[in-house]
């Protein structure tokens, strides 16, 4: 994949993403509109929790897994064999999968039991858990259609479930509120996931043609040694899901809405990675994979040293500008309706140091696609269990002092602590990798972002504006981002000239109206 093609898809799945999360936000907004924050409510939250947790670890262990083990059989022992591991691997899943729903349908009051909620939201919930219990099953096939489909190359159709996702919930909700309640909602969720195959399967059934088509397998040579790589993997991804859990649970024990502001902080905080992230390195991973797999390490390195240097150039503007204007983003987005300025300040004490980790969470990222890309699945799981201990325990030590927003600075530190560590163990497993030549250019572009950062505050702090409102808040934002964005990239083209080369030609390639 050239980097033409890497930047349309990265196009694509931005596209998709952003798509994703404007639907999103209209999900929660006809939700509150509809069912108000009640107890049917507080249940529909938990019960999808479950859903998507299973599907979210579903889809990472595949897409970690599936692209760099298929890259891997095809050239070691050609495309057939390949294909006949990813059948496989995939009729375990699909058995798993069923099993799983089973028990879900049937014992919902079990996983419910988790959350603690008191009898009667609990049985709403089990409820709720049992007309959901089909969408697990079919979010598990849309994950491995899309693990299937991205060793492909193929990214429209994996890029677009979240949207199917979402307008399957809002479809649910508009049509059955009246008649169900919060049932609807439920019946939304199924549907939802039922569009996420729907959508996936053609495109799926023409690429599984290329293996002779679709097939049921349960056995491969090499079916063993790919089960032992998924349980660090697997490991690694359930871990990720305790830290959400737990700021759910230590935030609980503050004043009420404190978690809920905490949860918009994090939702504002993400959305860099959703829109931004993603769609980059959804498309760069097979790159990557391809050349460990062909121990073409060097070119690897390469590719990932130039990734790093665009990330730099993205995330480090974002960080800065969301910590500054942590207030004023809060404002803009929530500053409405029932939230007033003291809700607004509730989300914006953890927005900053969210926007802080922005950088972090690019980088990491980049480096744990990095090791899978190379089977080292074991150095991601021990640095996940270290970070998920770390994040705990400062969870505990801020808690007190900074409420909801000592939450988010200890996931701040942590994702900076695992950025650290993740890297050590990709320097260390490819000695290719200089540590100082990195650091040089990650340091380069930071350099800009911070004196950029600083004159950019100069007109802001002359601005006469009330930031308290919506319209000053955004001409805050505006002044802030022109000057500081026209700064940055003065400095880039100065002190990061071929990172910000690689940009721009990233940039040039997005055009749909070229040729491949």
């Amino acid at each position: 994949m050239s980097i033409r093609q890497v930047a349309r898809a990265a196009a694509v799945v931005a596209l998709f993403g952003i798509l994703s999360r404007i639907l999103g936000f209209v999900r929660e907004i006809v939700l509150a509109g509809v069912y108000g924050a009640t107890a049917d409510t507080d249940a529909l939250v938990n019960a999808l929790f479950v859903v998507n947790t299973v599907a979210a670890v579903l889809l990472y262990v595949l897409t970690t897994l599936m692209i760099p083990i298929f890259q891997q059989e095809r050239e070691q022992n050609g495309t057939a064999s390949a294909w006949s591991l990813l059948w496989a691997i995939a009729g375990w899943i699909g058995m798993a999968l069923v099993v799983i729903t089973g028990l879900v349908a049937i014992f919902p009051e079990f996983f419910i039991w988790f959350f603690d909620m008191g009898p009667e939201r609990a049985a709403i919930a089990s409820e709720l858990l049992r007309v959901m219990a089909p969408a697990l099953m079919l979010q598990g096939f849309s994950a491995m259609f899309t693990a299937i489909l991205q060793v492909h190359g193929r990214f429209a159709g994996p890029a677009a479930v979240g949207v199917a996702f979402n307008a399957g919930i809002l479809v649910g909700v508009i049509l059955g509120a009246g008649a169900l309640g919060i049932t609807a909602a439920a019946w939304g969720v199924t549907l939802g996931a039922l569009l996420q195959v729907a959508l996936q399967l053609p495109q799926f059934i023409r690429e599984s043609k290329a293996g002779g088509g679709l097939k049921v397998a349960f056995s491969h040579p090499r079916l063993g040694s790919v089960a032992v790589l998924a349980i660090p993997v697997a490991a690694a991804s359930l871990l990720q899901q305790v830290n959400s859990f737990t700021d759910k649970l230590f935030a609980s024990s503050l004043d009420a809405g404190r978690n809920a502001a905490l949860s918009f902080a994090n939702a504002l905080g993400s959305a860099p990675r959703t829109v931004l992230l993603f769609p980059l390195l959804t498309p760069l991973f097979p790159l990557i994979a391809r050349f460990f797999a062909e121990s073409r390490k060097n070119e690897g390195v390469d590719a990932f040293r130039r990734a790093a240097g665009i990330l730099a150039l993205v995330s480090i503007p974002l960080s800065l500008l969301m910590f500054i204007g942590a207030g004023e983003i809060a404002q803009v987005a929530f500053g409405r309706g029932k939230c007033d300025s003291a809700c607004v300040s509730e989300i914006s004490a953890p927005l900053a140091f969210y926007g802080i980790a922005v950088w972090g969470n690019f980088i990491g990222y980049l480096l744990n696609r990095t090791l899978s890309a190379g089977n080292h699945a074991r150095e991601i799981m021990v640095a996940t269990i270290f970070t998920v201990v770390l994040t705990i325990g400062l969870d505990l030590l801020f808690l007190g002092p900074l409420e909801q927003a000592g939450l988010a600075l200890a996931s701040a530190i942590a994702v900076y602590v695992n950025t650290g560590i993740t890297l050590w163990f990709l320097h260390r497993r490819t000695p290719q990798l200089s540590l100082r030549t990195l650091a040089r250019q990650q340091g380069r572009v930071l350099a800009a972002g911070i004196i950029a950062g600083a004159i950019a505050l100069i007109p802001a702090f002359l601005m006469p504006a009330d930031t308290g409102a919506f319209w000053g808040a955004f001409a805050w934002l505006a002044v802030v981002s022109f000057v500081g964005g026209a700064v940055f990239v003065l400095l880039a083209r100065v002190l990061a000239p071929r990172e910000f080369a690689d940009a721009r030609t990233s940039l040039s390639n997005l055009s749909f109206s070229r040729r491949r």
